[in-house]
């Protein structure tokens, strides 16, 4: 959360108008601007933003008493309104860090994330020693999806601000999407394998980790530093640190079903399937067609030899997320346990070209035999032994 100072400035001069009262008694300006304070530290922002409107008409109108109105405003969810009275007063006075950086914010509530940065780039050449500006612009230029520059200025927040575990946190979380990204580019390139590039975002997800280590250390109680810290953990699998950090973040915020989820499959791919089986249950009770936990789901289920139950989800699962590779392999292992062979070669060759390590052309050979195509088989235990010994079948 920003830390947002909201500065107050001098109200109510000797000769400034007197106003009324809803009963028309007459109020000192004096006595409106201690209104105006009684209701900003109490939180009342909606009512303290209707008393510096009654403060600009009667006559104390500066940029600065804009600027606190549009922070009122801004704190009390009128955004647009708020967008107003910091326009008035940037046109008076363009150099207001205050003005700057809310209406930045305000344009930032809105989904205006373009439409925030020059206000923001402005607060923070304003002010370039305050770590507030810099946070704003990292948030902005994450929702952005711009991983490069918010990772740049959350790194340039912490170094102002080492004990902002908001900047720790910004970090890491941008450091793993970079990685995402670098790794989701290189897949599409075909550069899946390229030992340069693994290393790097292998480096990228480690440098998350560090800055995760760090936030956690500042703010033990936040459930989504653990919670994303047990994902760039199990990116780089290391289950069993993992499993503890998807423990802490379910235990300060039990609603997380993200951390569910990756509990879940963090058991899963340890085959503990006794461990897994009652967070996936809880996670389909209240989302039925979540696509992953349907998938993980039909691959315990046809490891427990429950074929029709296994299929079901793993239909859903595709409906949900057809790119469901390892999926559309247990789909079609269990056409093959039920003996309609026809149908396993069609999903095997939705996905067979993404083969790793040769078992997908293992099962389309099982399943060209079970349907008694010996051509396709014969192709497929080829390619099978190309892949795996990097030598033709005989």
């Amino acid at each position: 959360m920003l830390r947002l100072l909201i500065v107050l400035v001098a109200l109510g001069q000797a000769s400034s108008p007197v106003l009324a009262r809803p009963d028309s008694s007459p109020i000192e300006p004096d006595s409106l601007s201690d209104q105006i304070r009684s209701a900003q530290n109490s939180g009342d922002y909606p009512r303290a933003a209707k008393l510096y409107l009654q403060l600009i008409a009667s006559g104390t109108d500066t940029p600065e008493v804009r600027s606190n109105c549009g922070i009122m405003l801004h704190l009390a969810g009128q955004n647009r309104q708020a967008l107003d009275q910091f326009h008035i007063a940037l046109r008076r006075d363009n150099s207001l860090v205050s003005s700057n950086l809310f209406a930045g914010l305000a344009e930032f509530d809105l989904g205006e994330f373009h439409a925030a940065l020059p206000y923001l780039h402005r607060a923070r050449d304003l002010d370039p020693n305050r770590p507030t500006p810099l946070l704003a612009l990292a948030k902005t230029y994450l929702a952005l999806r711009e991983y490069s520059a918010a990772n740049d200025f959350y790194s340039k927040a912490a170094a102002l601000d080492a004990s902002s575990a908001e900047a720790w946190f910004g970090r890491g979380v941008t450091g793993r999407s970079m990685a995402d990204q670098l790794l989701n580019k290189a897949v599409r390139d075909g550069r899946a394998n390229d030992p340069a590039l693994k290393q790097k975002v292998q480096d990228l997800l480690d440098g998350a980790v560090q800055t995760l280590s760090r936030a956690i250390e500042l703010d033990p109680n936040s459930a989504r530093t653990h919670l994303l810290m047990a994902e760039s953990l199990a990116d780089q699998g290391k289950q069993a640190e993992a499993i503890p950090e998807y423990q802490a973040a379910l235990k300060l915020d039990p609603t997380l079903d993200a951390a569910y989820l990756g509990l879940a499959s963090e058991y899963w791919k340890q085959r503990q399937f006794d461990q897994a089986l009652p967070l996936l249950q809880r996670l389909l009770q209240k989302s039925p067609k979540d696509p992953e936990a349907n998938a993980i789901m039909a691959d315990i289920l046809e490891h427990n030899g429950d074929i029709a139950a296994s299929l079901r989800h793993a239909q859903i699962a595709l409906a949900g997320n057809p790119a469901l590779i390892q999926t559309r392999i247990v789909v079609a292992r269990l056409y093959l346990a039920k003996k309609q062979p026809k149908l396993a070669i069609a999903e095997i060759r939705k996905v067979v070209s993404a083969d790793p390590d040769g078992s997908y052309h293992f099962l389309l050979f099982r399943a060209c035999q079970q349907a008694g195509d010996e051509q396709g088989a014969k192709q497929a235990m080829a390619e099978f032994q190309q892949i795996r010994y990097g030598t033709p079948s005989h």
